[in-house]
This record gives C-alpha cells, sequence and structure tokens, in this order.
C-alpha cells in the first residue's frame, strides 16, 4: 500500500511530465504519446480482442513464422543492424531477402525521426539471407517483375507511409490468402494512423482482401496479421 506522502510524490512525478516547466501548460508531446496509446487500446477493444499478446519482438518473430502455412517467398524492409532478419533466418531454411537502403529514413517521418535516421553500414547477415540494397521504389519492382512466387512471410519495418505504400503497390498479386504479415510500426505511437497502417488498410481495400489479426506487443508497436 502507498503511504499518503507515496501518494502525493506519485502524483507530483505525473504531474511533471505531463505539466513540464511551465506550469501554464501541457507538455503536449508527452500527452500526444498518451493519446495515440489511448487510441490504440481503443483500436484493440474494437479489432483486435481475439488476438494473442506476446512479449518482445523475438516472440512476435517467432509467432508470425511458426504461422505460416503455404510456400513463398520471406520479404523484410527494412534490415537496419541486421538483428530481425538473422533471427528470422534463424527459424527457417529458406532464404530470406532483405531489402534496405542504409542510407537512413529517406524524409522525415515525425518528431525526432528526421531524414536520414537509422542510417548505418551494411550488416552480416546469415548463409540464407540476401540482401536488396537501395532504395525500395528501385529495387522492389525488378524484384517483383522476375519472381512468380507468391509471398509467404512478410516483415515491414520501414516507418514511413510512403515506404509501406511502395511494398504494398509492389507486391499487389503476391500477397494472397496465407500471406502472414508482420509490422514493426503499426500503432501506438502519435500519428499511428498516417503510418504503415494507412498504407495496409490501403492495400486491403484497393486488392479486395481479408485479414485477421494473430498477435501484437502490447507495450510497443509490432502487429501481426494473416491475409484471409
Amino acid at each position: 500500500m502507498l503511504g499518503k506522502c507515496d501518494e502525493n510524490k506519485l502524483i507530483e512525478n505525473i504531474a511533471r511530465y505531463a505539466i513540464g516547466r511551465n506550469k501554464n501548460n501541457f507538455d503536449y508531446l508527452y500527452l500526444a504519446k498518451l493519446l495515440a496509446a489511448i487510441e490504440s487500446a481503443s483500436y484493440y477493444q474494437e479489432n483486435m480482442l481475439l488476438s494473442k499478446a506476446v512479449v518482445g519482438w523475438k516472440n512476435i518473430i517467432n509467432d508470425a513464422v511458426a504461422a505460416v502455412t503455404i510456400d513463398g517467398l520471406f520479404l523484410e524492409f527494412g534490415v537496419a543492424s541486421g538483428r530481425t532478419i538473422n533471427h528470422i533466418a534463424s527459424k527457417i531454411k529458406t532464404k530470406v531477402y532483405g531489402f534496405d537502403s542504409f542510407e537512413g529514413l529517406p524524409e522525415t517521418w515525425r518528431t525526432g525521426f528526421k531524414k536520414g535516421t537509422f542510417v548505418g553500414k551494411i550488416p552480416d547477415v546469415a548463409e540464407n539471407v540476401e540482401l536488396i540494397v537501395g532504395m525500395f521504389e528501385v529495387t522492389l519492382p525488378y524484384f517483383a517483375m522476375n519472381t512468380t512466387e507468391n509471398v509467404t512471410f512478410l516483415h515491414v519495418d520501414c516507418d514511413l507511409y510512403s515506404s509501406a505504400k511502395t511494398i504494398f503497390d509492389n507486391l499487389e498479386g503476391k500477397i494472397v490468402p496465407g500471406t502472414v504479415i508482420l509490422f514493426d510500426e503499426y500503432l501506438n505511437y502519435p500519428g499511428w494512423k498516417f503510418g504503415e497502417y494507412k498504407a495496409f488498410h490501403e492495400f486491403i481495400k484497393s486488392a479486395g482482401l481479408s485479414y485477421e489479426y494473430r498477435s501484437f506487443v502490447p507495450d510497443h508497436q509490432q502487429v501481426c496479421v494473416i491475409i484471409k
């Protein structure tokens, strides 16, 4: 049980975070994050109640890979350090294709994530990983045009609406019932309805497909869906 002094200290700390130094105004960046979490909780209640909660990025990747039921391509968009693509590769025997320019975000995403954020060197990857280096709009059309396989597993970790739209525009027709899609930034951040979430829902409408939510990380932004 909290004593009265502890309760007062807790209230004081919450107020300090929300109000900041200027006692006449709230810290609206902090409140925007809180509002995004509340909106995400509401979306969960309305749309995701039958999906399961998992802890951390490794577990949701494991769950997403376990959901694969069809043959086809394993793709990741947004390789960065190689952490997630190497983990995916460790769970399967087939090849995983990783797309990234390694030049960072091609445009500003949101406050704190300006153009060039996440720039880095090409990482060391597992033997069953093939990296396709370059901007999505340059590399993906050629790749999609030169394969007849459908997509069985798609990891969308590109943050931006424009990048996610490029992915879905070029893979339409290859994303089919049974395709597992794992999003890294689907909800739970300021502006989430204008990012990967928006690109996905535009694609679903355009392609005439349906989907179901499989799993999510409740204290982060990752969500896994299966195309029906």
